[in-house]
């Protein structure tokens, strides 16, 4: 463990698995054979508005072929939610006119995180690439059946065909109403703690942890977040592994991470919500009594708050105490420190603020593995080889000749 002498932390950092495991924001990574989600959410039915969300990551190796987001209905009148084989956004109704939208050829990029949605308003159709509506046209032949259709599957069409997505998917939300390009681009970036009217269904994919052996996720753990006693499945997972498995997904957790000290004393930002404050040089041990929104200290130490509302938790920044004084952020080795490209597929590029004449860099998992050690002498830059590195979010330390220390968090794909 790193402390941070008099200083605070300029990212969220802990490195034990206590509390963290639990807080992990993930997605689902599926191998492009035959993974996917079978849920118990029949959709949207009828002729009536919807909205699709989903944060998903093609890679450049996904075949140049349709890519099933989700899915539901049945062959001739469905839901095909799609990243298209000219890699664009599409919807697919079936064969009927006025069922079928799509973007232009080359609207979604690869290898990098994408927001995307569907939206039925009436009888148009509308596209979303990153908040930005992205193509449009009629959906005035939509009309899902009551019965006899297949629900809501993630990761594969309905019956009558198989195009498996191959990449990553995160946080996917369907709504019973048309959202605007403005609603769109104002939440798709932080998971909902409390749920919204109009939101039918809500996938976090938060079950596992990023990369880790999760054979003992039970396949009906995924949990749609507006019926948690629905019944939903995962198909052929490995649950090991780089692939088809959980990874590190791209959304925040919805909480307001940031801890204020005045006067000696930690106030989580969050209101609202329910607290744990914790001991985070003791493998965030669960401090006695301390479950308010303030808290003071009796101690040196480095400490941070488990924060819960409604279906979000998530592990605050962590705050430095020692002699009664709070750090403030004045940590100068830390200031314009870049980290990029993140998440990154293999080398991560770190610039100072100067040339230091010795750098050491730890990369610790998520657990408080260190993975790897490096040291680098008379630079302001380098690089570190992740190439080698299973995909999931970890720290990296970093310290310069005699200064504080810093943590910053990077995601290996």
């Amino acid at each position: 463990m790193i402390k941070n002498l008099h200083k605070r932390m300029i990212l969220p950092a802990c490195f034990a698995a206590t509390l963290l495991t639990a807080n992990a924001q993930t997605g689902l990574n599926f191998d492009g054979t035959d993974d996917y989600i079978q849920t118990s959410y029949a959709g949207i039915i009828g002729t009536a508005d919807r909205t699709f969300e989903a944060w998903i990551y093609v890679p450049s190796t996904a075949p140049e072929s349709n890519l099933a987001i989700l899915d539901y209905g049945n062959q001739t009148q469905r839901n095909t939610f799609v990243v298209g084989g000219e890699r664009n956004l599409r919807f697919i109704g079936g064969g009927l006119p006025g069922t079928n939208i799509a973007s232009a050829a080359e609207t979604i990029p690869l290898d990098t995180w994408t927001h995307v949605a569907v939206v039925k308003d009436g009888g148009t159709g509308y596209l979303y690439i990153n908040g930005v509506e992205s193509g449009s046209g009629s959906l005035t032949g939509v009309n899902t059946p009551t019965s006899g259709g297949q629900m809501v599957t993630i990761g594969q069409r309905v019956l009558g065909g198989s195009i498996p997505f191959n990449g990553t998917i995160d946080d996917v939300r369907i709504w019973s109403v048309a959202r605007s390009e403005a609603d769109i681009a104002a939440n798709m970036n932080a998971e909902f703690c409390e749920l919204p009217t109009g939101l039918e269904a809500y996938y976090k994919l938060n079950e596992g942890m990023a990369g880790a052996d999760n054979t003992d996720v039970e396949v009906n753990d995924v949990v749609n977040e507006v019926n948690p006693s629905a019944f939903n499945t995962l198909h052929n997972f490995a649950l090991t592994g780089e692939a088809s498995n959980y990874v590190a997904g791209n959304i925040d957790s919805g909480l307001d991470l940031t801890v204020a000290t005045e006067n000696n004393v930690l106030s989580a930002n969050q209101a609202g919500a329910t607290y744990q404050w914790v001991n985070v040089d003791n493998d965030n041990t669960a401090i006695d009594g301390a479950t308010s929104q303030t808290f003071s200290p009796s101690e040196d130490g480095n400490y941070a708050v488990q924060m819960t509302l409604g279906s979000c938790v998530a592990l605050s920044e962590t705050v430095n105490y020692v002699g009664g004084t709070l750090g403030l952020d004045d940590n100068l080795f830390a200031n314009n420190l870049k980290v990029y490209p993140n998440p990154t597929s293999g080398n991560v590029n770190v610039t100072l603020n100067g040339v230091y004449e010795t750098v050491d860099a730890q990369l610790v998992s998520i657990t408080g593995k260190v993975v790897a050690q490096y040291q680098f002498s008379n630079t302001n830059e380098f690089a570190v080889n992740l190439e080698n590195i299973n995909s999931g979010l970890y720290f990296l330390n970093l310290k310069a000749d005699n200064l504080d220390a810093a943590t910053v968090k990077v995601v290996k794909m």
